[in-house]
């Protein structure tokens, strides 16, 4: 029997300040530079405006960024478990710096998918989502889920500005020049307190967490056992829906009839509902339990989309009511998401077997954008691609509760 050993709440009382401390590091860079990739819908809209691009064709460029992140993810996670985030999430912020401004030269679809799905793409991967994850998960352990939550939403909640900031910027200084100045805040702003403020979580492992550790996780070990791989596979339905409603649901707010300032203040909005729904989630999941509360909001992601569907000119009011619903459910399943993972496979090789569980997730995530553009120019609209999305979201719950119940098998946990 393979032992799934889930890690208690030794030693965080001695580094609970400097947890917290980290947390709000890993929220503001989150914020700042981490919502870039938000605004990828508003500049989505500005290119096929400027060069008259088929949808398919402008979103294959966020499909390759997805591609960049599945096939780098793992490496990186393993960066974070070897060098630690002094080293690598500074490295990253240069990546992405350098990036925003070659994407100033963009006039051409492979010069998209080359700035844009490879160079801002591995700048994002560099200080997003894997190593913010695997920083937190071995910063904290009773509360993990609800530190991670609070870090994860950082990208959320800093969407809520930077998402109309962006439009508002490119209505008034074209998309290039909008490039350069979102490379200046990222980088004066976010480089120097990552680079001062960072401290490796490995050393708190080390000195705190031995007995956790005990029964650490390695790469090779997860890869033997059926729930890494369920996990792959949920990752893949939740990866292609999300990035699917992520990418086209300005281009479709736009066909219905609103207006694209409005429509970005929409987006903010659901960013910041997104970063409740994270930290809400994170809460609820460490008192409540993860895979009953993953289902739960899975419900109301669920009931988002069908929203979204359903927009018209004439009804002003069902946007207001997709960004809560949206927002509360897609938020919080994404902290579960990850928590669960962390759970189940604790250990200084987090990093490692969240970064390549996670490959399908990007890959799927590639797909998800160029289909529904390849839909929409095939039919004229989004409705046979969002009522995809329904039936992934049916099955990326079906999946994460067959990760649980399988693992519940193998070990008692409550």
């Amino acid at each position: 029997m393979k032992n799934f050993a889930f890690s208690s709440d030794v030693g965080e009382n001695n580094y609970r300040y400097y947890g917290w401390m980290i947390v709000g590091l890993s929220f503001t860079t989150m914020a700042i530079a981490g919502s870039i990739v938000a605004t990828f819908p508003v500049f989505y809209v500005a290119f096929l405006e400027e060069f008259q691009w088929s949808r398919a064709d402008a979103a294959f460029g966020f499909s390759v960024s997805m591609i960049t992140f599945a096939l780098s993810a793992g490496f990186i996670g393993a960066m974070v478990d070897r060098w630690g985030p002094r080293i690598v999430i500074p490295s990253g912020i240069c990546v992405l710096c350098l990036s925003l401004v070659l994407m100033t030269q963009i006039n051409s679809l492979p010069k998209l998918y080359f700035f844009y799905g490879f160079f801002v793409a591995l700048g994002i991967t560099l200080i997003g989502f894997i190593p913010t994850s695997t920083v937190i998960s071995s910063w904290f352990l009773k509360r993990r889920s609800t530190a991670m939550g609070i870090a994860l939403s950082g990208r959320s909640c800093g969407s809520v500005l930077m998402v109309p900031f962006a439009a508002f910027l490119i209505s008034l200084y074209g998309w290039r020049s909008t490039y350069l100045i979102l490379a200046a805040i990222v980088f004066f702003f976010v480089f120097p307190l990552n680079l001062i403020f960072h401290r490796s979580s490995r050393q708190v492992e080390a000195k705190d967490f031995s007995k956790e550790n005990s029964t650490d996780w390695t790469l090779r070990k997860a890869f033997r056992e059926p729930v890494f791989w369920l996990f792959c596979l949920a990752g893949i339905f939740h990866g292609i829906g999300f990035s699917t409603v992520g990418v086209h649901q300005i281009a479709h707010m736009v066909d219905v009839g609103i207006d694209t300032i409005t429509a970005a203040s929409l987006i903010g909005a659901l960013a910041l509902v997104r970063s409740v729904g994270g930290i809400l989630g994170g809460w609820i999941g460490d008192r409540v339990g993860l895979v009953s509360s993953y289902i739960t909001f899975g419900v109301l992601g669920f009931i988002g989309v069908v929203l979204l569907m359903n927009f018209s000119a004439e009804n002003s009011k069902l946007p207001y009511f997709y960004v809560l619903f949206y927002g509360l459910g897609e938020g919080a399943r994404s902290i579960m998401f990850v928590s669960l993972k962390a759970k189940i496979f604790p250990g200084k090789s987090f990093g490692r077997i969240l970064g390549f569980s996670q490959m399908g997730s990007g890959l799927a995530s590639a797909a998800g954008p160029w289909l529904a553009g390849y839909i929409f120019d095939v039919s004229g609209t989004y409705f046979y691609a969002f009522s995809l999305v329904l039936i992934f979201k049916i099955l990326s719950v079906c999946t994460v509760t067959s990760c649980a119940i399988l693992a519940k098998r193998k070990i008692f946990y409550s």
